[in-house]
């Protein structure tokens, strides 16, 4: 038998790839993480081979539903329909926060033909590149929090209002989103205050991911972001609104040994005529307070 014809040449040549792989049975239990997974995720193989895929580790972008408004679950097509398929998803890193990934299944079939098990390959749907060169360019403006590692509001509000200054000049639409964690009190209150920026940290992390690299979070009040997005008009400012809390509720921290959940109440704005950065952030902070006086973990953008 040549070289070629080894299998441990192969699954050596899986193991290191830079790409993310895991092999999953029909039940799906984990077989294979390689170590493209382990960077993507910060899970180790130890962590998962030999575990159930849990659901929330893996999620479906809300592009890849059915015609019955379901996710499409690519393992269950994968050995059902013998299909591969690719999807925009995102996946659970360990630190708690979510990665957006383009995922590609494939069923692996044996010399009989029979579908034995389903291999999964995924890789980071986002160009961080551009982020961390701005995230430099701000640091060494002493305007970047160290602490959440995203723009400290000495920075997003004359970022701000540039955004509303090109609106009046040049009718460039942008939309703006408050966004306030749940339940930061009641989790300093029973956890402790060092829950409070392990929560933050992770919230931030997960919004900016679900942004366009155009797009820009930072710090603005104590629990609080402001989201700027770029070429984003009123009726649009909801919809990415809706994507980013979904984001944030399948988001996660372990602390002691408990698994909290991450919520957020969030208010949006679009730019208007005539707008100030006092009136449009006004809008915006309305918008906030309804979400949070009915309940959280809700958009609201009033009108």
């Amino acid at each position: 038998m040549s070289e070629i014809d080894n299998p441990e040449i192969f699954r050596s040549i899986l193991e290191r790839l830079p790409t993310g792989v895991y092999l999953a049975d029909r039940n799906r239990k984990i077989l294979f993480w390689n170590e493209g997974a382990e960077k993507v995720t910060g899970y180790l193989r130890q962590d998962i081979v030999g575990h159930f895929l849990r659901e929330h580790l893996l999620t479906m972008d809300d592009e890849g539903k059915g015609a019955d408004s379901e996710p499409i679950d690519p393992l269950s097509v994968a050995f059902r329909d013998g299909k591969s398929t690719t999807a925009n998803a995102s996946i659970l890193h360990k630190e708690g926060y979510r990665v957006p990934i383009v995922l590609r299944t494939v069923p692996i079939r044996n010399e009989r033909g029979a579908i034995v098990v389903a291999a999964e390959c995924f890789e980071i749907n986002l160009n961080t590149s551009d982020r961390t060169r701005r995230h430099a360019a701000i640091a060494e403006s002493g305007c970047l929090d160290e602490v959440l590692g995203i723009p400290a509001r000495t920075f997003m509000e004359p970022h701000l209002r540039e955004r509303v200054t090109g609106f009046a000049e040049r009718q460039l639409p942008f939309g703006i989103l408050l966004i306030q964690v749940d339940e930061m009190d009641h989790l300093r209150a029973t956890r402790g205050p060092g829950v409070v920026p392990a929560v933050l940290r992770v919230a931030a992390r997960t919004i900016e991911n679900s942004l366009r690299t155009t797009d820009l979070v930072g710090c603005w009040s104590e629990n609080q972001f402001l989201v700027v997005l770029m070429e984003c008009r009123e009726t649009e400012v909801e919809r990415v609104a809706q994507r980013i809390m979904k984001m944030i509720r399948q988001s996660e921290i372990e602390w002691w040994g408990d698994t909290i959940s991450v919520t957020a109440a969030i208010g949006g704005a679009g730019s208007r005529p005539g707008d100030t950065l006092e009136l449009l952030v006004g809008r915006a902070g309305k918008s906030l307070l309804r979400s949070v006086a009915s309940g959280g973990n809700r958009v609201t953008v009033l009108g």
